[in-house]
């Protein structure tokens, strides 16, 4: 080891582990170019980098995890390294999130008629607010049948954690929904605004277009183009950003394992694999929601599952969000109206995994560890405050810490939360499934309205899968 500031805090590389793991993503990107010039499909590539991944994240951190050397000094400074690569890509697929649920509201709302926006909304509110619902169910299901319990919960929170949480957890509903009214125009377009924010804002923007447009069309006009062309450019500049997601995931999904450790991911092994449990469940429960509607399971998940795999390695479904609309809408067939506006919303509304499954489990786990009845009144309430509280949860990543808070809250154990930190500890492990969770509900609530309203194209969904070899 060097140990030299200039080595140890400045650049980062100071033992052999790190310049080991620095090779081995470097080789890994290098293997991934070669098999993108020998044109192996998009979503071949997208596999390959997370097997690769995997093998990285678990291979260093077992080769490593007894070694002082790496536990004090080498994981921090691969972590820097990985996070460079990895959360470098999805930042710049964040920094365009806010435009596009901007631009696309404006859309939908400008162009669609008067009398079909409120049967898009109630029925946007209904399915995605049910699948959370059903997520919960499934969730308190599954936590019986694994007969968990809180005991492995405890961990020590650092003192930013708990207060931040504590604050949420002091808030009423109302306070709680008050936030989401936006008072900064400017504040609103930053990547740390509220996706319910900027929906509010795009949603008074576009009521103020429909009306000018009818009564100064002239006016407006040069505006209404302005808009087309900004999300013309927006998804030109998406797309080409996309190009390098295989590279992304590859560090994304190394880190996530890295930064935690496998000892602390084998401490919660339990909670994990209900967790898991319940993610694969829902995505049956999906299978049986398609199928009433009847659409295709397998082409379904065929073509999402290049965009569930970023949901999955990205934990994201904000930062998702451009790529889960570009394939419902040129790979599925549902209309851009229905796209726009139920992908945009199902980033902030009815998350089925951060804001359904996972505090679901957690008023579960919770209420028994502290001794509260768990009839069937508690059940209810549960549901229904899982189901109420997912309305405004932000798809970014740590999303699901503020969902467990609320619902704590709401069944009156908010004063627990700094004693299970053991759960926030393996977070981006268990934050995997449930953003992919996220992503995939609100596609199948989109598929499923855009079918209600007799507007998707059929032709183009049982068509043959894009070929992408970007």
């Amino acid at each position: 080891m060097i140990n030299n500031k200039f080595f140890t805090g400045f650049l980062k590389i100071s033992n052999y582990y790190t310049i080991i793991a620095i090779i081995l993503l470097i080789a890994s990107i290098f293997l991934l170019k070669v098999l993108k010039d020998k044109k192996v499909s998009f979503a071949k590539r997208m596999i390959i980098s997370l097997v690769i991944g995997l093998i990285l994240g678990i291979g260093l951190d077992i080769l490593g995890t007894t070694n002082t050397l790496y536990k004090e000094f080498a994981r921090v400074e691969i972590t820097t390294w990985y996070s460079l690569v990895g959360s470098g890509f999805l930042k710049l697929v964040q920094l365009l999130a806010v435009p596009v649920v901007f631009l696309s509201i404006i859309e939908v709302m400008t162009n669609i008629k008067s009398g079909s926006i409120k049967s898009l909304t109630w029925k946007s509110f209904l399915t995605l607010l049910g699948t959370t619902a059903i997520a919960a169910i499934v969730a308190i299901i599954v936590v019986n049948i694994f007969n968990l319990n809180a005991s492995g919960f405890a961990a020590e929170l650092t003192e930013g954690k708990i207060e931040s949480m504590k604050n949420i957890a002091s808030q009423s509903f109302p306070q709680f929904f008050l936030q989401l009214i936006p008072n900064n125009i400017f504040q609103v377009m930053s990547t740390n605004s509220s996706i319910v924010s900027v929906v509010i804002v795009a949603a008074l923007f576009a009521s103020a277009l429909r009306f000018l447009s009818a009564k100064k069309p002239e006016k407006i006009k040069p505006f209404k183009d302005f808009l087309v062309s900004a999300k013309v450019a927006v998804t030109s500049v998406l797309t080409n950003i996309i190009k390098f997601m295989p590279y992304g995931v590859i560090a994304l999904v190394a880190n996530a394992i890295i930064s935690n450790g496998i000892n602390s991911i084998m401490g919660m092994i339990g909670f994990i694999t209900a967790l898991y449990t319940s993610v694969i469940i829902m995505l049956l429960v999906y299978v049986l929601i398609l199928l009433t509607v009847g659409v295709n399971p397998i082409k379904f998940y065929k073509k999402a599952f290049t965009t569930l795999l970023f949901a999955f390695s990205s934990r994201s479904s904000v930062g998702t969000l451009p790529y889960t609309l570009s394939t419902l809408e040129n790979e599925m067939g549902v209309s851009n109206q229905t796209a726009n506006f139920i992908g945009t919303l199902g980033t902030t509304i009815g998350m089925n995994g951060c804001a359904g499954v996972f505090p679901a489990m957690l008023g579960v786990l919770v209420a028994s560890a502290t001794g509260v009845t768990i009839d069937i009144s508690f059940l209810v309430l549960l549901v229904i405050v899982v189901t109420i509280g997912s309305i405004g949860i932000a798809g970014v990543p740590g999303t699901a810490t503020v969902a467990a808070t609320v619902t704590l809250n709401g069944i009156g154990l908010g004063g627990v939360i700094d004693s299970i930190g053991a759960v926030f500890g393996i977070d981006p492990i268990v934050d995997m499934g449930r953003t992919m969770l996220n992503v995939c509900g609100s596609m199948v609530c989109a598929v499923v309205v855009d079918r209600w309203e007799g507007k998707m194209d059929m032709n183009k969904f049982n068509s043959k899968l894009a070929s992408k070899n970007e």
